[in-house]
């Protein structure tokens, strides 16, 4: 499911159905059937476009509408059974998992498509022939992919192509659904066979599992009011994260028969869940109201200054790549002709541009490396001045290092410096950050 929230519509892929139905939010009516998909299944929707992106596993392919007529635009070719998407907020690319079993192949292919021409730029071969929901980390270049087929979550480098790890799942069978916690580094796989499987996602390790019924399809976690949802065959399983590594019951809602699709919707305080058919009931949407949850995040009043910073920004990928554990970096400076110092560069480019804190300011004034570490999340959060190659001082620098990686707060220093001297090697000037012919 996805929603068009200008419109009040929401988008349901029904896959034996072949067709994607379009339902007024307010009448609860379907007001319009986009056809000639043979197996529709993930679907997403860019209010900044207008376009909606659906893959078709029947045909495989990508398929791209006009979001006010819902004309077909475009169609991207991949290989049959296209399914499950994951979506790069920073470079607009969609990732798809494609092949496998019903495309008569005994591996699968994770395709990076750029929504933005569209046209289709890799694929990466995945060595499993059945491959589930997948999940991304918006500040590190990580994908988490199930490969139901192995019963292990597949982590792939989207920025090297370049597989990272393979993590078994031996707390349950079959998983199909994920979800990500990513400020407290948290991995919740989802499995038919009745468990969310909770994973550190810095080291693949199995933490906890907590039960649920068998069956699920999909599995929420809501930053917001920290909540997992997991929706199984007939109910909604909700958990409160309450610490780091505690998650409490908070109850199961029936649903229908085989319902176990669903879709939470933050800023409408609801659970939409898909009941299919079932004998002589009609399938239909249902329409869940989570109590004493926030509905929407605050309008957040922070300060984007327009910032091109290529060199930087390759540099910060660069990094991120080559020290899998470290969590986040940004780097801020003040470019050429401005006044204020921002975030130039950050793996997580909704960030550049905002104005360097108060805090940050602070933390770096005595000219040290300041790195507490932070309980919830389980990481030291290290700021520090930052220098060019010839030791002129820039701007700061900002990582965050997992407590996996790093035993005490020296430790974590020790390392910081380091990964700062790899990138001030990388810099010969401020200015030099901001030249176009280092981009990617």
């Amino acid at each position: 499911m996805e929603i068009d929230e200008k419109r009040n519509r929401l988008f349901v892929t029904p896959e034996d159905f072949q067709a994607v139905l379009v339902i007024d939010l307010g009448s609860g009516e379907v007001v319009h059937r986009i056809t000639g998909l043979g197996r529709p299944h993930g679907v997403l929707y860019r209010a900044d476009v207008d376009r909606l992106y659906v893959t078709d596993g029947g045909e495989g392919a990508l398929k791209v509408y006009d979001g006010a007529t819902y004309e077909q635009v475009a169609s991207i070719p991949l290989l049959k059974d296209a399914d499950s998407i994951g979506f790069d907020i920073s470079r607009k690319y969609l990732y798809v998992d494609n092949g496998g079993k019903d495309a008569g192949k005994k591996y699968s292919m994770l395709s990076a498509i750029d929504i933005n021409t569209p046209r289709k730029l890799s694929d990466f071969r995945i060595e499993g022939d059945t491959l589930e929901a997948m999940a991304l980390d918006n500040y590190r270049p990580h994908i988490y992919v199930n490969d139901k087929s192995n019963n292990q979550v597949v982590v792939v480098n989207r920025y090297t192509k370049a597989l990272i790890a393979k993590w078994p799942i031996t707390m349950g069978k079959q998983n199909v659904a994920m979800a990500l916690d990513e400020q407290r580094q948290r991995l919740f796989v989802g499995c038919r066979s009745g468990q969310i499987v909770v994973l550190d996602s810095n080291t693949g390790r199995e933490l906890q599992s907590l039960p649920i019924p068998e069956g699920i399809d999909d599995l929420i976690y809501d930053p917001g009011s920290r909540r997992i949802y997991a929706i199984a065959n007939g109910a909604i399983a909700a958990f409160q994260q309450a610490d780091l590594n505690h998650y409490v019951p908070l109850g199961t809602m029936a649903t229908g028969t085989n319902g176990r699709t669903g879709k939470l919707v933050t800023q409408l305080g609801r659970i939409f869940v898909a009941v299919p058919q079932n004998a002589n009931e009609p399938a239909e949407i249902l329409a869940f109201q989570p109590l004493h949850a926030s509905t929407s995040k605050p309008a957040s009043d922070e300060i984007h200054e327009p910032v091109s910073a290529p060199a930087a920004q390759k540099i910060v990928l660069e990094t991120l790549s080559a020290h899998p554990l470290l969590r986040r970096m940004g780097l801020h400076a003040i470019p050429p002709g401005q006044q204020h110092m921002v975030i130039i560069a950050n793996a997580n480019a909704t960030r550049i541009g905002i104005h360097t804190s108060q805090g940050d300011f602070a933390a770096v004034a005595g000219g040290k490396i300041y790195g507490p570490r932070i309980a919830d999340g389980e990481f030291y959060n290290m700021k520090m001045p930052l220098f060019d190659a010839v030791g002129r001082r820039i701007g700061i620098l900002v990582m965050e290092i997992a407590c996996t990686d790093a035993g005490s707060e020296d430790a974590a220093a020790q390392e910081a410096a380091a990964i700062r001297d790899e990138v001030q090697k990388k810099i010969p000037s401020l200015d030099s950050l901001f030249e176009v012919q280092h981009a990617n």
